[in-house]
C-alpha cells in the first residue's frame, strides 16, 4: 500500500501523514529480518483517539510479534491480537477500570482455551458459538452476550488495524432477555430510605451515599476527587474518565451534599477514603446493609437501585418530564450540544429539589 509523504514524530520507527477524515494516521515503520515493515497503527480520530505515543506502544508490539515470526507469516494468533487489544483500552483509556477488569475475566475464564492460540483468520462464527453456548449451561444470556461483545471488540480492532478478514463474532444466537429491573420499594420505604441515608450517624458512608441518592453510579463516587468541586459556585465536576458519556458533567451541590464536604477531615485526593486502607474503597456492601437494616428494609435492594428511586419518584410520582430526569441522572443526548451544558445543570438541581422534597415529607 502507497503511503502519501510521512513526517516524522518523535518516535523512533513512527511516522505519519494527515488525513482531511482520520486526522493524523500513524504508521509504524521498521525492519525485521532484512524485510521493512510500513504499516497502519491507527489515527487521530479512531474511536480510540490514538495518540502518537498509543501508536508507538503498538508498533513496538508489532515489531515484537515479527521478530518471533507470527507478523511474518501472518498467522497472528487470538492471543496476540488480544494482548495488543487489552494493552490498547488501558493505554487509551477507552474503556472504564471495571469494564477492563470484566473483559480479562472473559478472556481468562471463556476465551483463552478455546482460541487463544488460534489463527486470527482462521476463527469461524461456530468457534465463538460454541463458546456462547458453553457459557448458557452455566450463566445468564446477559453475560453471554457480554462474553459475545468481549470476542467481537478483540476481532473489530483487528479488523482495524488490517489484522484480520472478518469478525466472527458478529451473528451469534443469544436467547432474548429482560434486563429491565423492577424496582423492590414503596414510596414509603423509599421515602425512609432516603432519610435514613441523609441522617446516618457513619458520617463517610452517610457522604457515600448522600451522594449516591443525587443519582451518580457508585464508581462516580468513590473516584470523585476534591478537585472536581467547586465549593464558591457550589458545583461540581464528574469527570469524563469517570463516567458513563465520557464526557465531564457538572452538577450543582446541594446543602445535604455542602454538608458532607463542609464536616470532611481531609480537603486533597479523593472525596471518600477506605478507613482502613487510605485508598478508594473496593466494597461498600456492609455499610449498604446496615443502612438498610437501620431503615427497616427487608426487600433486596441493590446499591445501583438508589438511582431507580431517583428515577420512579421523578417519573411516577412528580410526572417530571423525561429529559429532566435524563439530566438528573447524567443521560446524555448526542442532539445536545455543548452550549446547553448550564441548562442541563439547572434542569437537573431543579428537578432533584423537588425529588428531595417529596421524599422529606
Amino acid at each position: 500500500m502507497a503511503f502519501p509523504k510521512l513526517s516524522p514524530t518523535k518516535y523512533d520507527g513512527l511516522k505519519y501523514y494527515n488525513d482531511n477524515i482520520k486526522g493524523k494516521v500513524f504508521i509504524a515503520v521498521f525492519i525485521v529480518a532484512a524485510k521493512k515493515y510500513r504499516k497502519v497503527v491507527g489515527y487521530s480520530n479512531d474511536e480510540y483517539r490514538t495518540t502518537d505515543k498509543i501508536a508507538f506502544i503498538k508498533k513496538e508490539e508489532l515489531k515484537e510479534i515479527a521478530s518471533k515470526g507470527n507478523y511474518v507469516n501472518k498467522e497472528l494468533t487470538l492471543e496476540n491480537i488480544w494482548d495488543m487489544y487489552l494493552d490498547h483500552i488501558k493505554s487509551s483509556k477507552s474503556n472504564s477500570e471495571k469494564t477492563i477488569a470484566a473483559k480479562e475475566g472473559h478472556w481468562k475464564n471463556h476465551i483463552k482455551k478455546s482460541l487463544a492460540k488460534k489463527s486470527i483468520n482462521k476463527i469461524r462464527n461456530h468457534d465463538v458459538q460454541t463458546i456462547i453456548n458453553n457459557s448458557l449451561k452455566i450463566n445468564s444470556p446477559k453475560t453471554a452476550k457480554n462474553i459475545g461483545n468481549t470476542i467481537s471488540s478483540i476481532f473489530n480492532y483487528a479488523l482495524k488495524n488490517e489484522y484480520a478478514k472478518d469478525n466472527p463474532a458478529r451473528y451469534l444466537d443469544i436467547p432474548k432477555f429482560d434486563n429491565v429491573r423492577t424496582y423492590p420499594l414503596t414510596n414509603d420505604e423509599s421515602k425512609r430510605l432516603f432519610n435514613t441515608i441523609i441522617n446516618y450517624d457513619e458520617m463517610i458512608y452517610r457522604g457515600i451515599f448522600t451522594f449516591l441518592v443525587h443519582g451518580r453510579r457508585l464508581n462516580e463516587v468513590l473516584s470523585m476527587e476534591w478537585g472536581m468541586l467547586n465549593i464558591d459556585k457550589k458545583l461540581y465536576t464528574v469527570g469524563y474518565d469517570i463516567n458513563k458519556a465520557k464526557r465531564n458533567m457538572i452538577y450543582e451541590i446541594t446543602s445535604e451534599l455542602l454538608e458532607v464536604f463542609i464536616n470532611s477531615e481531609h480537603r486533597s485526593g479523593l472525596i471518600f477514603r477506605s478507613p482502613v486502607t487510605g485508598e478508594k474503597f473496593k466494597d461498600i456492601r456492609r455499610a449498604w446493609n446496615r443502612i438498610l437494616s437501620a431503615a427497616g428494609i427487608e426487600a433486596n435492594v441493590t446499591i445501583h437501585d438508589l438511582r431507580h428511586l431517583i428515577g420512579e419518584i421523578s417519573v411516577n410520582e412528580l410526572d417530571l418530564p423525561l429529559e429532566t430526569v435524563a439530566a438528573i441522572l447524567g443521560h446524555t443526548n448526542t442532539n445536545i450540544t455543548g452550549r446547553y451544558s448550564k441548562v442541563r445543570t439547572d434542569t437537573a438541581a431543579k428537578g432533584l429539589n423537588k425529588v428531595f422534597e417529596y421524599l422529606k415529607a
